[in-house]
């Protein structure tokens, strides 16, 4: 799997490309764990070209959705194709990290939720 990052401000959205599946789910972490270390706090999940998920990337969202949380941050997703929209779904992920068909939308949520934090 490939990450890209795009940093603007506070908010970091990370571009997931390929699978986030066990044997890849490790970078994902390592990379979350350095910007928390660096204070940023708000982050999105582009997962438009994530092909597939399995339990250890769900549950490597979830993790990452409680670290943030911890300090106060927020975690949302977008661009989920239909089987990654499923598994979210099925397991109830959806109500517990934040999910949006359209980026900009997740933006505005995480940005609301930034100023919010800020006050």
């Amino acid at each position: 799997m490939e990450i890209k990052l795009e940093v603007d401000n506070e908010l970091v959205t990370l571009k997931l490309i390929g699978s986030l599946v066990a044997s890849t789910v490790e970078d994902l972490k390592v990379q979350v764990a350095k910007l928390i270390k660096k204070k940023y706090l708000f982050m999105l999940l582009d997962m438009k070209n994530v092909d597939f998920i399995d339990s250890f990337g769900l549950g490597a969202c979830i993790a990452i959705k409680r670290d943030l949380a911890v300090n106060v941050g927020l975690l949302a997703c977008t661009g989920l194709n239909e089987n990654v929209r499923r598994v979210f779904t099925m397991t109830r992920a959806d109500q517990k990290i934040m999910v949006f068909d359209d980026r900009n939308d997740a933006i505005a949520a995480l940005m609301e939720r930034m100023q919010m934090v800020r006050k």
